[in-house]
């Protein structure tokens, strides 16, 4: 199994487990990758850190790690509790063309996408030395437009696919839970075609939700070690996770991620591998295995509420 760490580099801090991405908490890059990087290379881990062009002054140099893109189109205000915050990037607002303060990249023609991505592909670049080949798209929001600005722009993979999902700002509802990566079609990109950029949807624990460390206060960790052993026992070729570099200042979420990642290095068979390094995948038909699951029963995913899982799932079906 190829285990993939993505992950989406940006300012921010924690607050009641909650992440608030403040653009004067440099501490979200500055500390936040620097720890990441300390708990994935005790287990001999590689991530994949997306980086926001805003915030390329504050990422370390020099590191062992893959650096692809990161971008979070727009500039509008949102609020969390008595936090108030702005989402965008500072660097593209200043640098492209932008007809809208929209958040949600779809919003956006294929040109004023292509100028943003091919802008910040140029700044990491410049920064790094390097030149990124995967991308996450702020909000997970892509269209059709989106990944024909990748493949001109010469990308090779986008992270931005949280499987079987539709809320209001993004939509991958086609795609099953379970989705290992594939080529889009040019008419659609949550439908299988030959173009030749890949998408690798981000693992989905059951019956909803990204695999990812910010997520353990709502459902436990026993939930996503659970999540694992779902794919790893039929056998998936890879399993996708996902999180955001502000996490990784808070102790809470860096021992999560910690115990996490040391589950999964004590089984067989497991190469952690760069965004860049995956490659679709054949003859692999996946289902639902609730077995390991229910084993993993814990607090957590009991005051988020069976019955509302089992409604969910089952459409409430006694």
């Amino acid at each position: 199994m190829d285990i993939l760490v993505t992950t989406h580099t940006e300012f921010g801090f924690v607050n009641d487990k909650h992440i608030i991405p403040d653009k004067n908490a440099t501490d979200g890059v500055y500390k936040g990758v620097p720890n990441l990087i300390k708990i994935a290379d005790k287990y001999g881990a590689k991530v994949t850190f997306a980086v926001m062009p805003e915030v390329t002054a504050y990422f370390p140099k020099n590191i062992d790690h893959e650096v692809g893109l990161h971008i979070h189109s727009g500039w509008e205000e949102f609020h969390r509790g008595n936090f108030s915050f702005y989402v965008g990037d500072s660097f593209l607002r200043e640098n492209t063309n932008q007809s809208s303060t929209s958040t949600v990249l779809k919003d956006y023609s294929y040109n004023e996408q292509l100028e943003m991505i091919k802008t910040g592909k140029d700044h990491i670049y410049e920064t790094f030395g390097t030149e990124p080949t995967s991308f996450v798209a702020g909000r997970w929001s892509i269209n059709n437009d989106t990944v024909k600005a990748l493949i001109k722009a010469d990308f090779k993979c986008d992270c931005s696919a949280p499987a079987h999902s539709k809320p209001c700002h993004h939509d991958w509802s086609k795609l099953p839970r379970i989705c290992m990566p594939y080529h889009p079609s040019a008419d659609d990109y949550q439908r299988r075609g030959d173009l030749r950029l890949l998408e690798i949807p981000v693992s989905q624990i059951f019956p909803l939700g990204n695999v990812n460390p910010e997520s353990v206060p709502v459902y436990g960790l026993s939930w996503f070690k659970a999540c694992f052993l779902e794919y790893y026992n039929q056998n998936a070729p890879l399993f996708h996770i996902c999180l955001h570099s502000p996490c990784m200042v808070d102790p809470y979420f860096t021992s999560a991620m910690d115990d996490f990642l040391k589950f999964i290095s004590k089984h067989d068979n497991i190469n952690f591998k760069f965004a860049s390094e995956i490659t679709e995948y054949k003859d692999f038909v996946p289902k639902t295995t609730i077995l390991p699951y229910l084993f993993r029963v814990n607090n957590n995913i009991l005051k988020t509420g069976l019955k509302t899982v089992r409604s969910k799932v089952f459409g409430g079906r006694k």
